[in-house]
């Protein structure tokens, strides 16, 4: 059979489509699964569109074992880890201030970034860093609760930046000396890659996807749980040991320039559609590699 083109879905939910709208019935089509959309159990449409599909494509291998644990039937799927751009020069974390970062939605139906966590360990924090000071980016329905909790229990040095452009982001990056990033719920998690690329150590929990990316602690110091001393046991080495923090930083900066870049993403990608890549003309494999390019950016 000569494969002409395929559809390539970035989130089951768009995939339901494809069984909805009759001309696109017979056209193949990739689903990409991202993470707590499909850590879920998965039925009626939802799984027809899995089933369907003739490839299935995940950011990381948690989220495909946590896809698969409440989906069973759940067929095979491929990883291919995400990449980032790098444009400026890393950082030396141990030359800054004791600086913590969050970066992330506050949503009030996804309370999973680790907002709350970091929020009630920092009391243990400032104690042990009286100069500590928090940032904290983004926005979201559930940021006027974390902001009431901060006046409410006289959270010291915590401050709230909003969203930010891009420049700004990464500029806060480069000021920070530590990305809080205790989420318990990412499927392959952007922030903390984007931190590390940056030089900026990472602070994750056990048991999650960041023990999967930095397998061998390459940048990054891992909270036991979310509770109040877990979190700040992990945080309060790298807030005050200059030396540590700096070669963490570099640590986690070699692991994302070696594996973590969008080349290595198109690299990654390339290699799981070649199934379909293979079957198609020479015209039609042009119009795949506009495709991947235009995926990378």
């Amino acid at each position: 059979m000569c494969l002409r083109f395929s559809i390539i879905y970035n989130h089951v939910h768009l995939a339901v489509l494809h069984g909805s709208i009759a001309k696109l019935r017979r056209i193949p089509y990739v689903v990409f699964l991202h993470g707590v959309e499909v850590w879920q159990p998965l039925v009626g449409r939802r799984r027809e569109a899995l089933l369907g599909a003739s490839l299935l494509i995940a950011n990381s291998a948690t989220t495909v074992a946590a896809t698969r644990a409440v989906n069973p039937w759940l067929p095979h799927v491929e990883v291919v880890w995400l990449g980032v751009s790098v444009t400026a020069q890393p950082i030396d974390a141990g030359v800054l201030p004791p600086v913590g970062l969050i970066v992330g939605r506050m949503s009030s139906p996804e309370r999973y970034k680790g907002h709350d966590a970091v929020m009630d360990a920092w009391p243990l924090i400032r104690a042990a860093v009286p100069d500590a000071k928090l940032v904290i980016v983004g926005t979201g329905d559930d940021e006027p609760r974390l902001r009431r909790r901060v006046e409410q229990e006289r959270l010291q040095a915590i401050e709230f930046r909003g969203r930010l452009s891009d420049a700004e982001r990464d500029l806060a990056y480069r000021s920070a000396r530590l990305l809080f990033y205790p989420s318990d719920q990412e499927g392959f998690g952007l922030a903390g890659v984007e931190a590390l690329a940056f030089g900026v150590p990472l602070l994750g929990l056990a048991g999650t996807v960041v023990e999967e990316l930095f397998p061998n602690g390459e940048g990054v110091v891992v909270a036991r749980d979310l509770g109040k001393d877990s979190i700040a046991k992990a945080a309060i080495p790298v807030l005050t040991d200059a030396q540590l923090a700096s070669s963490l930083g570099q640590a986690g900066c070699a692991r994302v320039q070696s594996t973590f870049l969008e080349e290595h993403f198109v690299v990654r990608l390339r290699r799981a559609l070649a199934p379909l890549i293979s079957t198609v003309g020479d015209d039609e494999k042009g119009r795949t590699a506009d495709v991947l390019s235009l995926v990378s950016r």
